[in-house]
């Protein structure tokens, strides 16, 4: 039988992200913590999240119907950028003011967060990496996949995205049917109450 289709419509809750393997990695995320089924996730096809790609999502239609809208976005090489546009953006279309990595008190409920944190650049990528790689369980492992990646960049091969290539040199044995983020993280690849990632743990525990 085919899967449930979800629609926007169905929910009081939405939470915007970039890319479809985002979706599957914060559902995930939202279900460790009981609250999958409280939040349609809106993802924008892998594009950025510009001041374009809100204006004509959060409409007063939306937020009209809504009681909590959350954005979750990478920081890339450049985290300060996301966090003025975003701040800026949200708080003109919702008319509240926003600020990064909390929600407000109105209605509906706003909050963004950028990834993976702080003044880090990178990407969700980067935090459960850093999450995984921290665990001295996973010691051994973390040095067989970053002796792989640094052979391959002696060899003059390179991922554009450092921390998703480790990523998926790692899942490309713990989970090869598709060493992606949120298929590896659906897998239960990833301890998702590791210390690492409790930031995101109680942004989203907002919802």
């Amino acid at each position: 039988m085919p899967g449930k289709e979800y629609r926007i419509e169905d929910f009081d809750q939405v939470l915007v992200v970039e890319g479809y393997s985002d979706l599957l990695f914060y559902a995930e995320v939202l279900e460790a913590l009981g609250k999958h089924d409280r939040v349609f996730i809106k993802e924008l096809g892998g594009k950025k999240i510009r001041k374009e790609n809100l204006e004509n999502l959060i409409t007063p239609t939306l937020l009209r119907a809504k009681t909590a809208i959350g954005v979750v976005v990478d920081a890339n090489d450049k985290p300060d950028e996301p966090r003025r546009s975003l701040e800026t953006v949200l708080s003109q279309v919702t008319g509240q003011q926003v600020v990064e990595g909390k929600w407000t008190t109105g209605k509906p409920r706003i909050g963004f967060l950028i990834v993976p944190g702080g003044a880090m650049k990178g990407e969700i990528e980067t935090l459960v990496w850093q999450s995984w790689a921290n665990d001295p369980a996973n010691g051994a492992q973390k040095k067989c996949v970053e002796d792989y990646v640094a052979c391959m960049k002696s060899n003059g091969r390179e991922a554009h995205s450092p921390d998703k290539g480790l990523i998926g040199t790692l899942l490309a044995v713990r989970y090869d049917e598709d060493p992606r983020l949120g298929p590896g993280a659906r897998a239960k690849v990833f301890d998702l109450n590791r210390p690492e990632l409790k930031p995101l743990r109680d942004f989203l525990s907002g919802f």
